[in-house]
């Protein structure tokens, strides 16, 4: 049903050259369900160390690692900056019409720019927050990377645009698959009857890229007059999605789950469904066992458009 692909390791090395350290048994064993490196560079030595250990590298040094254009000592991205995978991460299509965080070109690092997702086996995910959009969003790389102590690895880089406050980043195991989540809770704070979706973003690493592999909502809201099955049903419905995911060898399982009620709250209707998501290796995404029951339920009720809130200010 799925077949495992071996990907081709691209590797950059970095200033400096040295015996590769030896790993340990654990690492070899974790190596065989992790995706090989796309890039490596060599860190320099510090003063006290222990050969083996995880290393947690500052911010600039990310920066460097996925960027190898990046200049460290005036903390500077120059425009066209490419990864170390050779990819243009910023000519994706997600990223266009985004202005620098700080000011013009280059964009100059600060502390805080990098938002980090820890996940099994001594990995971390990185989002580069280089960019803001007007609808107040931010945007910029997202990487897995990892770090011992002589050198530092990038496993794939893609990228990824939302409200970096409301965001989580994470890891998630299915199977021999190494997943990237990114959860975003646009429905905090919503004034009541106003519509908004808590989105699960999947990716997934083949061959030093991070593709988008799935667009999961795992709550969702909005506001309609009804539909033939609420027929009768007076006032302003409201059709709730609650999902709750299961990784699994085969697959993302989900459970959707709708609720729709009356203006007092009463409960009008329930529905329920089970699908999943499975990789399709030829396309390199995810692909669904079938429709979602949103686009069932709600489809004939003529529901308010959901929107994201804006942003609090603080």
């Amino acid at each position: 049903m799925r077949r495992l692909l071996l990907p081709v390791a691209f590797v950059w090395l970095g200033a400096g050259c040295g015996e590769a350290p030896k790993r340990s048994l654990l690492e070899d064993q974790t190596r065989r369900v992790t995706p090989l490196p796309a890039c490596v560079q060599y860190l320099p030595a510090r003063r006290s160390a222990t050969v083996g250990t995880m290393r947690n590298l500052r911010e600039e040094q990310v920066l460097k690692l996925v960027f190898p254009q990046f200049d460290e000592e005036k903390r500077a991205l120059p425009r066209g900056a490419v990864a170390c995978t050779g990819r243009a991460v910023f000519d994706d299509p997600l990223l266009a019409g985004g202005t620098p965080a700080h000011g013009p070109w280059p964009f100059v690092e600060q502390d805080g720019d990098v938002l980090y997702g820890s996940g099994g086996d001594h990995l971390k995910i990185v989002w580069l927050k280089v960019l803001t959009f007007a609808d107040g969003t931010v945007g910029g790389p997202l990487a897995i990377v990892r770090s011992n102590e002589r050198f530092g690895e990038v496993l794939a880089v893609g990228d990824y645009r939302g409200r970096a406050d409301r965001v989580q980043l994470a890891t998630q195991r299915m199977g021999s698959d190494l997943l990237v989540t990114a959860q975003e809770d646009a429905c905090v704070g919503r004034k009541p009857t106003e519509p908004c979706e808590n989105r699960l973003t999947v990716l997934l690493p083949r061959l030093g890229k991070l593709a988008r592999a799935a667009e999961i909502p795992i709550e969702r809201v909005a506001y309609g007059s009804g539909g033939e099955a609420e027929k009768g049903a007076t006032g302003l419905l409201e059709y709730r999605l609650t999902t709750s995911a299961d990784y699994k060898p085969d697959g993302i399982h989900l459970v959707e789950q709708i609720r729709v009620m009356d203006e007092n709250g009463q409960d009008l209707r329930k529905a329920e469904l089970e699908r999943a998501f499975a990789v399709d290796d030829v396309k390199g995404t995810m692909v669904a066992s079938e429709p979602p029951l949103w686009d069932r339920v709600v489809k004939d009720a003529q529901p308010q458009t959901p929107v994201v809130p804006p942003p609090r200010r603080r």
